[in-house]
């Protein structure tokens, strides 16, 4: 990510600092647990795995992939197992994170940098550049805009840009470290690019906000456990229901296809 001064340091020190065992519940939802985090990482991983198979990926293609924004490799072994002849690559803010990736997975390629800045020594283009549920954790507009326009300065040719986005109607931020921006944001970053997008795939139904706003039936659920509550949200999605408006942001998270213009 970035960025600049504060905002970069501020992103750095928190993502080292919550590393300590590499467990999901770490890069996940803070407080989720680890059960809930497996099937929300779940939920991430057929978003894509539908989004791969749209650009035509199959396991045995020789493709490339950037990760941006790491973290502590799911995607990196995601690859490995289902793509094994993907080239990956992955950067990353955390020097805690990459040392911890470096050290524990073969056969991939891990950088410490901000998507802004990072430079491939090797000069490559990619097939698929992703980032999962980042570019909301950068405050100012300004900085995110850069980042895209960096990441989208990799892609290979025909290349497609993997990015997860909630798309508000309007842009809003509800702490002090998320900030989510608005579809017309996007539009129109995108535009400047000379990008669109081509394909919008919903990841969750309310997983992320942990079941129904509804206390009893958040009760009820939640004592059914993790496993429940993930089969719900599968079939509510298949289902296409439309979703409460108390449903959480983060529930909202769309993965975005983006492509050349």
């Amino acid at each position: 990510m970035t960025v600049t001064g504060s905002d970069e340091a501020r992103l750095r020190e928190f993502w080292n600092k919550r590393y300590a065992s590499f467990t999901l519940s770490e890069s996940g939802w803070f407080g989720a647990g680890e059960e809930l985090n497996r099937r929300i990482y779940e939920c991430k991983q057929q978003a894509l795995r539908r989004s791969l198979a749209a650009l035509g990926f199959d396991r045995r293609g020789h493709r490339s992939v950037l990760d941006a924004g790491c973290g502590q490799g799911h995607f990196a072994r995601f690859y490995r197992r289902e793509f094994p002849e993907a080239a990956y690559v992955g950067i990353d803010i955390s020097e805690r994170a990459v040392a911890h990736l470096r050290s524990s997975i073969e056969d991939a390629e891990f950088h410490v940098a901000d998507l802004c800045q990072w430079a491939d020594p090797k000069q490559r283009t990619f097939d698929v550049v992703q980032s999962f549920e980042v570019l909301h954790l950068i405050l100012d507009d300004a900085v995110v805009a850069r980042a895209i326009e960096a990441l989208a300065s990799r892609l290979a040719a025909n290349g497609a840009l993997l990015v997860t986005a909630a798309l508000p109607e309007t842009t809003f931020q509800p702490s002090d470290y998320l900030r989510y921006r608005s579809r017309s944001f996007w539009e129109s970053t995108l535009a400047s690019l000379r990008l669109r997008i081509v394909a919008e795939r919903p990841m969750y139904y309310w997983l992320p906000s942990g079941g129904p706003a509804n206390k009893y039936l958040r009760y009820a659920m939640n004592r059914l456990g993790p496993g429940a509550l993930y089969a719900v949200d599968r079939a509510a999605l298949a289902a296409g229901l439309p979703r409460p408006k108390s449903v959480g942001i983060d529930s909202r998270m769309r993965l975005l296809t983006v492509r050349h213009r």
